[in-house]
């Protein structure tokens, strides 16, 4: 009897360390708000949140949107959302993606992620494509995601087979190093990240600060001349 209740109680223990090391494995739930920067001059606000639907899936969300004198010289509103599952295994499997902008420049994208028949429904530019799915697909939202997840677990040169545009892309954020940066009345330790289109006419620039569960700090985006740049001003935990 004794060593029934002793298998039991060793048994309940290793249930425990094994939820808590997939939970540490994950994020905490999140939202953060940024102050949004254009050429250098403030432009605007953007928030990212990382939330638990009642389904019990996540959705990781990003807004930015130009405000006041900004709104009405570069009128821009864009909004992305990746809805996934985080499996017991430790995968990420993307289930819906949208994109939306709208202002000046007005363009949308959906991504619809089918795994029981290994596809996944694309609408861009008013067509749709089929893109084949292999394990480890993502959307391009996920990826940001699972940066942090993976800079938690010590990993700094990274890949991610990611669906965009009617096809399979390779990311690879390329690792700059460790930079200290100023937020705030802050000096911060951040991880730094850059990635480039396949075609060079866009990098994303990514400053991951280790004692925020490497939250970006910082979001640099270029494109044709044109810098945005998104700053972190606050965040609760959750």
């Amino acid at each position: 009897m004794k060593n029934g209740i002793k298998q039991v109680v060793v048994g309940f223990c290793m249930l425990l360390i094994y939820t808590t090391v997939i939970a540490d494995s994950f994020l905490p739930l999140f939202t953060a708000q940024y102050k949004l920067y254009a050429k250098g001059v403030s432009a605007g606000e953007g928030t990212r949140s990382l939330t638990r639907l009642k389904n019990g899936y996540y959705q990781f969300k990003t807004v930015a949107k130009t405000t006041g004198f900004a709104a009405m010289l570069y009128d821009m509103h864009i909004e992305e959302r990746s809805i996934f599952a985080h499996l017991k295994n430790g995968e990420f499997r993307p289930l819906k993606y949208y994109y939306s902008q709208t202002g000046k420049k007005s363009r949308s994208s959906t991504l619809i992620f089918d795994w029981t028949k290994g596809i996944a429904i694309n609408t861009f530019k008013g067509q749709t494509h089929k893109i084949p799915l292999k394990k480890n697909v993502i959307d391009k939202l996920l990826y940001q995601v699972l940066l942090m997840v993976e800079q938690k677990k010590g990993k700094r040169h990274i890949k991610y087979s990611v669906a965009d545009k009617g096809k399979i892309k390779t990311y690879i954020p390329q690792y700059l190093g460790i930079e200290h940066l100023k937020i705030g009345n802050k000096k911060l330790k951040t991880v730094k990240y850059e990635r480039t289109s396949s075609n060079g006419k866009r990098r994303t620039i990514l400053w991951c600060a280790p004692n925020l569960h490497y939250l970006p700090v910082q979001v640099e985006h270029i494109e044709k001349g044109d810098v945005f740049r998104l700053v972190l001003q606050s965040v609760k935990w959750f």
